[in-house]
């Protein structure tokens, strides 16, 4: 993933916060703020012990952000993909990904932020194929304001121009909806 789409994904979750994000990252702001002051207490007794809860704390601060938004996209806002088909193009150099958006969470969304990847196909193993999979050929990223209703599922087509690889491939298709 490039920095514009992450860029894109960061800014478009911290616009679209809810209610359990607020109280996810006070909580963990408050939490932090209790390990700081606790070290500080500590600090005459241990300073092993306080530098230890110091880098925990800190560790937490950085960390815990990317679980929080991970688990509220898990539980609040649900979704699932599935790529129903990929075409490399005769006579041009394009790649044409189709696939589907379902909702399966308890509210309607009215923006989806997609993130299709191409992939090389590869019988590769183990960390080989692990490896391959951080490496994709092409990626886009797309702002998508339709309405996608409970349990409601909308279809999704992307073309990658200029897709001079020759080679089989496979593509992931990735959903953040608001």
């Amino acid at each position: 993933m490039n920095t514009d789409a992450l860029k894109l994904s960061l800014l478009t979750y911290i616009k679209h916060f809810g209610l359990y994000d607020y109280f996810a990252f006070c909580w963990l702001l408050i939490t932090f703020f209790i390990l700081i002051i606790l070290a500080s207490l500590i600090a005459r007794r241990s300073s092993a012990t306080s530098l230890l809860l110091i880098i925990f704390a800190l560790l937490l601060l950085v960390i815990s952000p990317l679980f929080i938004k991970e688990k509220l996209a898990e539980s609040l806002r649900a979704t699932s993909t599935e790529v129903t088909m990929v075409k490399k193009l005769t006579f041009s150099a394009s790649l044409i990904v189709e696939g589907n958006i379902s909702n399966h969470s308890a509210k309607d969304f009215t923006l989806c932020l997609i993130r299709t990847s191409v992939f090389k196909q590869t019988d590769a193993q183990g960390i080989k194929a692990y490896l391959n999979s951080l490496k994709p050929i092409a990626n886009q990223s797309i702002l998508v304001k339709q309405d996608l209703p409970k349990e409601g599922t909308m279809e999704y087509q992307t073309v990658f121009d200029d897709f001079g690889y020759s080679g089989d491939v496979f593509a992931t298709l990735k959903a953040e909806c608001y």
